[in-house]
């Protein structure tokens, strides 16, 4: 089987000859070819063709990997290669100007509208990653910006582009196309922030979640028409940010109608989970999800291998993968051996293997090629 043909069959529940592993290491790549404190060219899973200039570029990638393209290593180790395909869908905006600015520190975004404009600040640490430290929405003054840029945001699908990926990729992993947040994972995440939607504005709630379903469902009906098996909705839900009040309650109606739709377009439905999602298992397990992705346990989240095992089964399935941290903290490579046993073991048919979910720029790549041909066999 190849690679794409175990993860499939992990999907779709038939036997598979051993267990798939698609350990993303894109973040541990891009730092070997990024000097510290410069920003990311690429996302975190990100497709980077062979013949990009970046894998020119050398901080301290070391021999034998010194020229070796990011997808080299998939082809040399053997290993699947997940991507997410963020090209899949685009942005268009109508009477609605886009401003991005950099400094020393920050990185800046103006939505300019008629009404008024939004800023978001990111600030970034050492090796490119970024965060927001100002949220857009900062008052009541702010909703009918929000309300106009909403309405006049619109989304298109290029299957040109997936199709690149696809044709690049061959059997080697699979993809999936990112349709963002739910309105609600939005609001937390990205816009507004927890505390002040928790504590300042509960009322508006609805008022916010109204302006932006419109531009949620449009992107679950562009991505219902790409090619690629696989949809995922990149909540990051955590209990600390979208309590299982809250999951219930503003979420689980929007993941499955998403489903409804994307099933009748022979699409797979995935949602990215890497923070403490123990008290949201139970709703999880009937959420209507065939993928949990990036699934993260202790000691980086609050639950255990044998947890996630109550919820995967004939129609849930998982990527699990050894916490990512212990490969940055020179445990033994028989410790990481026997997690990535732990989890087979445990979740065994229903699991997809890899490095939860991402393997930091600080981590151990030779613990990951002992993972690798633990898996297989």
């Amino acid at each position: 089987m190849t690679h794409r043909d175990r993860f499939v069959a992990v999907l779709e529940g038939r036997p598979i000859d051993r267990v798939p592993f698609h350990p993303d290491i894109t973040d541990w790549y891009k730092a070997r070819r990024t000097p510290r404190h410069q920003p990311q060219r690429f996302a975190t899973g990100q497709f980077i063709s062979d013949d990009d200039s970046f894998h020119r570029d050398n901080v301290d990638m070391s021999e034998p990997f010194r020229n070796f393209t990011l997808l080299e290593f998939y082809r040399r180790l053997d290993w699947g290669r997940p991507i997410h395909v963020y090209e899949a869908i685009s942005t268009e905006h109508e009477g609605v100007k886009i401003r991005v600015e950099r400094d020393a520190a920050f990185r800046h975004r103006y939505i300019e509208t008629p009404v008024a404009t939004l800023h978001t600040a990111w600030g970034m640490a050492p090796y490119g990653s970024e965060s927001i430290v100002r949220y857009p929405v900062q008052g009541p003054d702010d909703l009918p910006v929000l309300e106009h840029w909403a309405a006049h945001s619109h989304y298109r699908g290029d299957p040109e582009a997936v199709q690149r990926v696809l044709g690049a990729l061959g059997d080697r992993g699979v993809i999936d196309l990112p349709i963002g947040r739910t309105p609600f994972g939005l609001l937390v995440q990205e816009l507004l922030g927890y505390e002040r939607l928790a504590c300042d504005y509960p009322d508006a709630i609805n008022r916010m979640l109204g302006a932006l379903a419109p531009g949620f469902w449009e992107r679950v009906d562009v991505a219902a028409k790409l090619p690629g098996r696989i949809v995922i909705i990149t909540d990051h839900a955590d209990e600390h940010l979208i309590n299982p009040r809250q999951f219930e309650q503003y979420c689980m109606l929007y993941y499955q109608e998403a489903q409804r739709r994307l099933h009748q377009a022979g699409k797979f439905v995935s949602t990215h989970l890497d923070g403490n999602i123990r008290s949201l298992l139970p709703l999880l397990a009937t959420s209507g999800f065939d993928l949990l992705d990036g699934c993260t346990r202790a000691p980086m989240g609050n639950y255990e291998v044998e947890d996630l095992a109550k919820v995967l089964g004939s129609a849930l399935k998982g990527c699990c993968g050894v916490p990512s941290a212990l490969f940055c903290t020179r445990v033994p490579t028989e410790d990481i051996i026997a997690y990535g046993r732990r989890i087979i073991d445990a979740l065994s048919p229903n699991v997809i293997l890899n490095v939860g979910d991402v393997l930091p720029p600080d981590g151990d790549i030779d613990q990951v090629i002992a993972l690798g041909e633990f898996a297989a066999g």
